[in-house]
């Protein structure tokens, strides 16, 4: 389980959001509206908590502040 991301905003979208992490590791995150619009800028920290949804055909990262 993934409970939450912590790192550098890299890809900032209306559904979703890329995390670098300080281990050159990045997720994706898929965010509601209400997630992007309280989201800093790109290239600045960020911490998402987050849910994974695990389907036969995906595995989904919702990000959640």
């Amino acid at each position: 389980m993934i409970a939450q991301v912590m790192g550098t905003l890299v890809v900032r979208e209306l559904d979703r959001v890329e995390i670098l992490t300080a281990g050159g590791v990045a997720y994706e995150c898929l965010i509601p509206l209400s997630v992007y619009e309280a989201l800093p800028r790109e290239g600045a920290q960020v911490t998402l908590q987050t849910h994974l949804v695990v389907r036969e055909d995906a595995w989904l990262l919702y990000g959640f502040l």
